[in-house]
């Protein structure tokens, strides 16, 4: 037990330093090349109020991600979505809303941009 405190411990410093730099170099060589991939997405619409119904215009979404190449076949692509938050909408009528993206790890899969970056949403009373 003693031998092995003092192989663990004697100069920890430099062993640490040596782990965070080959686990560093080992993520880059792994995970280091990105490339962009386009997906087509349905809008969904979140904060959704009691009585109301949401008509989103146009219904799909192009989103642009940039992907860890060993990520492409993945099923994490499948993911990737998109929103529109209507829960600061007061009432009927039609309102022009941001389309958010969300994927379940933007560290690897980070979307880029949205074509078109605005939806057109409209509110009905049911």
């Amino acid at each position: 037990m003693r031998v092995l405190r003092v192989v663990f411990l004697k100069d920890w410093r430099y062993k640490l330093i040596a782990l965070v730099v080959s686990v560093t170099l080992w993520g880059v060589v792994n995970f280091g090349s990105r490339t962009t991939v386009t997906v087509s997405r349905y809008v969904e619409v979140e904060g959704e109020k009691h009585g109301y119904i949401y008509v989103v215009e146009p219904e799909r979404v192009e989103i642009t991600v940039y992907v860890v190449e060993r990520l492409i076949l993945s099923k994490l692509i499948e993911e990737v979505g998109a929103f529109v938050d209507v829960s600061n909408v007061r009432g009927q009528g039609s309102y022009m809303l941001k389309v958010k993206t969300k994927t379940l790890l933007p560290w690897f899969i980070h979307p880029a941009s949205v074509e078109p970056p605005y939806v057109k949403v409209k509110v009905i009373r049911r």
